[in-house]
Parts: C-alpha cells; sequence; structure tokens
C-alpha cells in the first residue's frame, strides 16, 4: 500500500471541533486515547438529516495500486465472513493478498493498536469499529466517506437508519456501514418456563417480564420454585445494557461525566439481585458465564442479534457436539422482548483515506451491505441480522422458523425493535466507561463497597482513562 503524508494531524481537526465536544485524541502516559464526545443533540441530529458530503454524486476514480488489502479487527469474525461467503463468490484480483491484523477488544488494546497503526501511517486498508467507540474514528481524519468508493445515498435506501448514524460525522459525511443491525432481547428456556412458570410460550413469558417489577417478580418466582437449582440470570451484567440503552443522556455531556439516573436505578437492580441470590454470580464472557447456556442453572440471558449467532448456539452443547435439537439446550429456548426495548453492539467497516485497494473494498461493502441477495444468504446461512429491510422482510414472509428458538421466527421479534433504535446516547469514550461502571456495579452488588464508595471509584477511573472529561 503507498502511503500518503498528511498536512492536517488528527490532533488539529479534533481541537477545531470543540462546539461538538470533540477533543484532540493524542496519547498521554498511562491515559487511554481521547475520543471525540457525540453530544445528545449532535447525535439526534445525525440521525437525522445529512449534510453535505464532499463527494456525493460526483464520478469517482478508485485507486487499486495495491496488491496487499489489510483489514485491522479485534476477532476473526470478519475473517469467517470473507472466507465462508465473498471469497467463495468472489476471487481476489491477481496479485492481491489478504493480511489480517487481529488484536483483542478487552481492555481497548484493539484501539490502541489501531491508534498506533494509524499515527504511524502504517499499511491499512479497512478497519473495524464496534459502536461503543464509532465516533472517536468518524470525527477524525482517518476514516474517509464512503462517496469516495462511489456509493451514494440512493444505495442505502434498505439499510436501517441508525446504522448511518452512527458512523456519519458532524459535517455529515457517512465514513462506514454495516452488515448488521443490533436490537436485543429475552432469552429464556422453554423447559425451565414449562416447569417453575407454568408455560413456555413467548406471548405468556412476556406478560412476566414486561417491565422491571414483573421481571423481578418472576425471578423470585423461578428461584423459590427450583429450590434455589435454577437462577433468572447468570450474573447482574446480564441486564446492563438494556438499563445502558433506556438513558436519557449519555455519558458525556457539555465535556462533563454524566450519570443518568437510569444507571443509578441499575445499580440498586444489581444489588436486589445479588442480595436475593436471583444470580448465578457470574461475570460476564467468563467460562461459567458461557458453560451457564448450557446447564438447568440459569433461566435467562440478554442478547442482541449477533449474541444468539455467536454466543448462545456454541454454547448450547458440548464441545464438538452438533448444534441440532435434542443436543443440550439446543433447541430448548425461546425469544420475547423483555422488559424495555435495547440494541447491543454492531459492527462496522471503515474505509481508511490511505487504501490503494478501492475497488476491491467497494465490492466487499456493496456485497455484505447493500447487495439484497447476498445479503439474504449470510442471513440464513449465519442466522444474523442483516442491514437490509428488504432481505429480513422477505424472510419474515416466507416463514423462517429457527431450529435453535424451537421453531420460532425471531427475526419478526427483532424487526419490532430495529426501527425504534436511539443512538442520541452514544459517545466516542463509551467502551472504557462502560466497562469501568459495571466493575464499580458487580463490586457494590456484590457488598464489596458501599454506594458513595463505587461512584467515587467509577469518578476516578473515568477521571485517570480520559483526561479532558470533568468529572465533578
Amino acid at each position: 500500500m503507498k502511503k500518503k503524508s498528511r498536512t492536517i494531524i488528527l490532533t488539529i481537526i479534533l481541537c477545531m471541533m470543540v462546539s461538538m465536544c470533540m477533543t484532540a485524541c493524542d496519547k498521554t502516559k498511562d491515559k487511554a486515547k481521547e475520543p471525540a464526545s457525540q453530544t445528545e443533540e449532535g447525535a439526534k441530529d445525525k440521525e437525522g438529516e445529512k449534510g453535505e458530503d464532499p463527494g456525493a454524486g460526483e464520478e469517482v476514480t478508485l485507486n487499486d495500486e495495491g496488491k496487499t488489502l489489510t483489514v485491522y479487527s479485534w476477532n476473526e469474525e470478519f475473517k469467517g465472513m470473507l472466507d465462508n461467503y465473498y471469497l467463495k463468490d468472489n476471487p481476489l484480483p491477481d496479485g492481491v493478498e489478504l493480511n489480517y491484523v487481529i488484536n483483542p477488544s478487552d481492555g481497548g488494546v484493539y484501539q490502541q493498536k489501531l491508534d498506533q497503526a494509524l499515527e504511524s501511517e502504517e499499511e491499512i486498508d479497512i478497519f473495524l469499529l464496534e459502536a461503543d467507540y464509532a465516533a472517536k474514528y468518524v470525527e477524525s481524519s482517518y476514516t474517509a466517506p464512503v462517496t469516495e468508493l462511489g456509493i451514494t445515498e440512493d444505495m442505502l435506501s434498505a439499510q436501517y437508519p441508525y446504522t448511518h448514524g452512527i458512523v456519519t460525522d458532524s459535517n455529515g459525511a457517512l465514513k462506514g456501514l454495516s452488515w448488521q443491525a443490533t436490537p436485543g432481547l429475552f432469552m429464556y428456556r422453554r423447559s425451565l418456563a414449562e416447569k417453575y412458570l407454568g408455560t413456555q410460550e413467548p406471548d405468556e413469558v412476556q406478560k412476566m417480564v414486561s417491565d422491571f417489577d414483573k421481571f423481578l417478580d418472576t425471578a423470585r418466582k423461578v428461584v423459590k420454585e427450583s429450590g434455589g437449582k435454577t437462577k433468572m440470570l447468570s450474573g447482574v451484567d446480564d441486564i446492563f445494557r438494556v438499563y445502558l440503552n433506556n438513558r436519557k443522556q449519555g455519558w458525556v455531556v457539555d465535556g462533563k461525566l454524566n450519570i443518568d439516573p437510569n444507571m443509578l436505578e441499575y445499580m440498586e437492580f444489581a444489588k436486589v439481585l445479588e442480595e436475593e441470590n436471583l444470580t448465578a454470580g457470574t461475570g460476564q464472557w467468563l467460562e461459567d458465564w458461557n458453560a451457564n447456556i448450557n446447564s438447568d442453572n440459569v433461566f435467562s440471558y440478554f442478547f442482541s442479534t449477533w449474541g444468539i449467532q455467536w454466543v448462545m448456539t456454541g454454547n448450547s452443547v458440548a464441545e464438538g457436539e452438533e448444534q441440532k435439537p435434542g443436543n443440550g439446550t439446543y433447541g430448548d429456548w425461546a425469544a420475547t422482548l423483555g422488559p424495555q426495548p435495547y440494541f447491543w453492539g454492531g459492527t462496522w467497516i471503515a474505509m481508511s483515506p490511505t487504501c490503494d485497494n478501492q475497488s476491491l473494498v467497494k465490492d466487499i461493502m456493496e456485497y455484505f451491505t447493500i447487495e439484497k441477495d447476498s445479503m439474504k444468504n449470510y442471513c440464513l446461512e449465519s442466522k444474523d441480522y442483516v442491514n437490509s429491510k428488504t432481505a429480513i422482510q422477505e424472510i419474515i414472509d416466507d416463514g423462517f422458523e429457527f431450529d435453535f428458538l424451537g421453531g420460532q421466527n425471531h427475526y419478526a421479534l427483532f424487526q419490532e425493535q430495529a426501527d425504534d433504535i436511539d443512538i442520541s446516547t452514544l459517545t466516542g469514550y463509551d467502551q472504557l466507561i462502560n466497562d469501568a461502571f459495571a466493575e464499580q456495579v458487580t463490586a457494590y452488588s456484590k457488598g464489596e463497597k458501599d454506594k458513595d464508595s463505587a461512584i467515587a471509584d467509577f469518578k476516578a477511573a473515568v477521571k485517570d482513562l480520559y483526561a479532558d472529561i470533568e468529572v465533578e
């Protein structure tokens, strides 16, 4: 890949965006990367009207001089998508090779490594972004508008608008595309519901968890009827995203740390869950948390679209066992809406301005995010929820049934949620702040510290992570 010099570095660009709560991304010793902030009003603007995207509607010339397509990611999901779908239909151009650079997301490692590579102008064509920090890169010179590839707004009409808002900068330029939408659902075990609640039907179970008070009553009933053998959740952080996505304001408002009242309510809810032994006491993503998907220890989980695909199905059977009804808990799960609508995660493909495999990048983006037939095929094969309203509607109309969910068509439930996803509380700081808050909630709920100490330690952690955020 050919390297191009920049006449304006990221620090100057971000400093000019003070009015948008954007700050410099320069690293300081022992500090996390300081991302661009996204205010509540700014996020709402991005969901609605689009500004003028430089290059939109103009004829473009694509740079295809590169011989290596370098992709930065935090896991092998996208590599698998290319290998198992795109490359089966579209061989690489002659002489072009793929180079994957994969670093873990935990603790912000992926962002740190990506920042280092971008700042040193390493050879990068495309890199993946998550919702929790996308704004940091979108409001920088390290991401290029998709119009530079000749991708125009009319080509994206079937996509969910919120997926554009997350990667649209303050000038109205769309700087990434996602192949998925990620509304979330409440997932529960059918056999355990029948045994302890007297019904396994989703409509009936939904009535029992339709708000947090009913959810708590149902949790107590499950634990009581099972003699304590089955807990409602694996851990308190399982419900974190539901509270997080129903805030009025984000973590950073006018440059100051903001703790929305909904997150304080989450702290108290988590405390009740722990004090009454309504969870299995696990930490999210840990071995026992995964193992509880294939045991009677836990009644339910909260997952978005990718969680069913990448976490639940594989963990519902023993290692090496076929994923089919009758094996493990596969086929014994059902889905319903739960106490409140929410979404969780999502992945966006962003292009570096130095990309010199632009025709290939354009083709990959179109294959996974624009072309209905390839998206529909990927959806049916992977069970992901693709970012195409047209493809999803066809799948629903065709009477799709998912054997993992006992024949349920969960796409219809996801569809109910997807149009109402609200991104107004997102900021570029979210990943590390979310982690810091979750850590303190766990400590408080387990009685390791009082509430005031937990909040104080959370504020101290944010102050240490981000020098540009004012912490009172």
